[in-house]
């Protein structure tokens, strides 16, 4: 049944374990695909299914997932010792009412409610996934069950709330929260911080733009791991070619301008922890914008004049600043040492905490999945050479969790 899998270049879960708990839930097809996911990501997976759970997914189809045998009773063998010695993790997703409820108050007759319970007394970390019906969702039981599940430790990935329902959330945000809760938990538990994403358009005529390829999937990355580890996010997000997570708080703009003014709003209504500058907003733009499209028929050369807009870092208020503050650089130097000078001259212009340097073209930063990175503070730096952008983003989220106050919580 086993077939071998071919791991994606970032594969963060090397090395862990973590057993996947289905439960009777029509979504429980998409666990298929988590599980797939796990494993290339680099984990070792293993099915725990209710019986229950079995009637709408095949035992051959979990094992050709997972590439192991499929637990589903409990036998004189006591698998639920065996297994949660061998976990780092247990996931149940999806996780119904019933089976939180059964955890919850100790009801352990069947072999994942076991294994969950004798996980949680081993210290181990154990995930669940809720997914059900949106009346239930919002009923007083769910809310004393899911509380009572917090209080022993249980970290929970709420569902995606969409056309009334609560659906099990998109896989990539849900297998970057499992490897974010694995490796580091929810070490930002009332934290908020804001966080800045994708190109901004500055208007030539009303079909005409000036902007930049930037893609937004650092800053998306950013938001996802934060969310992950608890954190309270808004992301101010211009042109984006990637889906947001669906755990922030999404506030859309077009123009660097109206980045700026929402950027200023914001971070004046709230004190955030935290605000990381990772956009890429127009630095220039047309001094007169046509109101009508601009015929080529007329203009075989059309000459611009620009000027600079306005630097959206520098949107926070003074009195209001964020306990930490990181903007990003992007140069096209030769090497790494011209582009930690500039960024100490950016960190002093910009009153940053940290700058995010790294080198664009030649297939690393705007458009890519990789970046070449040094992370520049006033005593110190540190360069990566080019790694994937979801390296850098859990190093800036570190930063962040080691520069704001508070302790996390789990749940």
């Amino acid at each position: 049944m086993s077939e071998r899998i071919t791991r994606d270049i970032y594969a963060p879960l090397i090395g862990r374990r973590v057993l996947v708990g289905l439960t009777a839930s029509s979504s429980v097809y998409r666990s298929i695909d988590l599980v797939r996911r796990l494993r290339r990501m680099g984990a070792s997976v293993r099915v725990i299914a209710s019986r229950e759970s079995l009637e709408y997914i095949g035992v051959k189809l979990l094992e050709w997932a997972s590439g192991d045998k499929v637990y589903t009773e409990m036998t004189g063998r006591v698998e639920h010792i065996e297994l949660a010695e061998w976990a780092d993790a247990l996931v149940i997703a999806p996780a119904t009412l019933k089976t939180l409820s059964m955890i919850a108050y100790g009801v352990l007759d069947q072999l994942l409610h076991l294994t969950a319970s004798t996980m949680m007394g081993m210290g181990k970390k154990v995930i669940v996934v809720p997914t059900m019906n949106i009346n239930l969702y919002r009923s007083p039981q769910y809310m004393d069950v899911i509380d009572k599940l917090r209080g022993f430790g249980v970290y929970i990935i709420e569902p995606l709330i969409e056309e009334d329902k609560a659906k099990y959330p998109p896989l990539t945000d849900l297998s970057h929260c499992i490897d974010a809760l694995m490796n580091r938990g929810r070490d930002l538990g009332g934290r908020s911080i804001l966080i800045t994403a994708g190109a901004t358009v500055e208007y030539i005529d009303p079909v005409r733009i000036i902007s930049n390829p930037s893609s937004g999937l650092m800053g998306i990355i950013l938001a996802r791991e934060a969310a992950c580890r608890g954190a309270h996010v808004d992301l101010v997000a211009g042109m984006i070619r990637y889906e947001p997570p669906y755990m922030v708080n999404i506030h859309r703009v077009d123009t660097t301008g109206e980045m700026y003014r929402l950027v200023r709003r914001l971070s004046t209504e709230k004190s955030y922890d935290a605000a990381v500058f990772a956009a890429a907003p127009a630095d220039y733009k047309p001094i007169s914008r046509s109101s009508v499209k601009i015929p080529t028929s007329e203009y075989r050369r059309l000459d611009l004049r620009l000027q600079e807009t306005t630097k959206v870092v520098k949107a926070i208020p003074r009195h209001n600043r964020p306990r930490v503050k990181i903007v990003f650089a992007a140069e096209t130097v030769n090497d790494h040492v011209e582009l930690v000078e500039r960024a100490k001259h950016k960190q002093v212009q910009y009153d940053a905490d940290l700058v995010v340097a790294n080198i664009v073209g030649r297939g690393r930063g705007f458009g890519s999945e990789y970046i070449d990175a040094c992370l520049v503070t006033k005593d110190k730096h540190i360069c990566f050479g080019t790694v994937r952008k979801e390296v850098i983003a859990r190093r800036i989220i570190d930063y962040i969790v080691e520069g704001s106050s508070g302790a996390g919580e789990s749940g």
